[in-house]
């Protein structure tokens, strides 16, 4: 779970960057394929920045998320928008959702391909039938280990960050934060690689089928990505 602290600095220095074009990318995607979505849950939300998208083209959106700092600040953006602190492991909300979304790469959080199947066995059992299921993963192409490195937000705040990856694949990144050259505080989290293939095999084992599994949301998107964003949909019988 993020600290208070961290979760403050990520919403001060606008780390919205992502969702924000997650959001953009997802709203085209929805349009292109005729898919008319009236109410969404967004797993592991942050400060809830995707939900606020969605909120205002008319979604009826939500969030959850594990770290409490996050939500707080989420349900500080925008009070009108439902947010819950919860384990994406073991959620179960008692309603149903046209569209589940979980970005960021959160899902790599999530080290035991166990756990995975928990997450997509519980989000098959809250999505209403012919709802869709979209997030990232990281893919083979994600940041090597790596010396330090610096990044200034601003000419007060810096960050520095420290990667390292293990033998067993799993990714350790390190964010120590220093305000006015002061050290003020180390954030620690922990990623791991996930197949892509396996990941789309828990899917269909599942219930799920697969729509997609591209470098890009949108399939006319230039370049590629270290992130794979896999759509999946539940059948209308399920």
């Amino acid at each position: 779970m993020y600290s208070d602290a961290f979760c403050k600095i990520y919403n001060k220095l606008g780390w919205n960057y992502f969702p924000e074009a997650f959001g953009e990318q997802l709203l085209s995607w929805l349009k292109k394929n005729r898919v008319t979505v009236h109410t969404s849950l967004d797993l592991a939300c942050g400060t809830g920045v995707l939900c606020q998208l969605l909120h205002k083209n008319g979604i009826q959106a939500s969030g959850m998320d594990f770290s409490e700092g996050m939500i707080k600040i989420a349900r500080g953006n925008d009070p009108s928008i439902e947010y819950e602190v919860a384990d994406m492991i073991t959620y179960r909300p008692d309603r149903r959702f046209d569209l589940v979304t979980c970005t960021g790469d959160a899902l790599n959080h999530i080290l035991k391909a166990d756990d995975i199947e928990k997450i997509f066995r519980n989000v098959f059992s809250y999505l209403n039938a012919e709802g869709w299921f979209i997030f990232d993963i990281l893919n083979d192409r994600e940041i090597p280990s790596r010396e330090p490195f610096d990044f200034d937000f601003d000419d007060k705040t810096r960050a520095r960050f420290t990667v390292t990856r293990d033998a067993d694949g799993v990714i350790t990144m390190k964010t120590a934060v220093f305000e006015n050259g002061i050290f003020q505080f180390e954030e620690c989290v922990r990623e791991i690689v996930h197949d892509h293939k396996v990941i789309c095999s828990l899917l269909e084992k599942t219930g799920f089928q697969i729509c997609g599994c591209r470098h890009q949301l949108l399939e006319e998107s230039e370049g590629k990505a270290t992130t794979w964003y896999i759509i999946a949909r539940k059948s209308p019988a399920a």
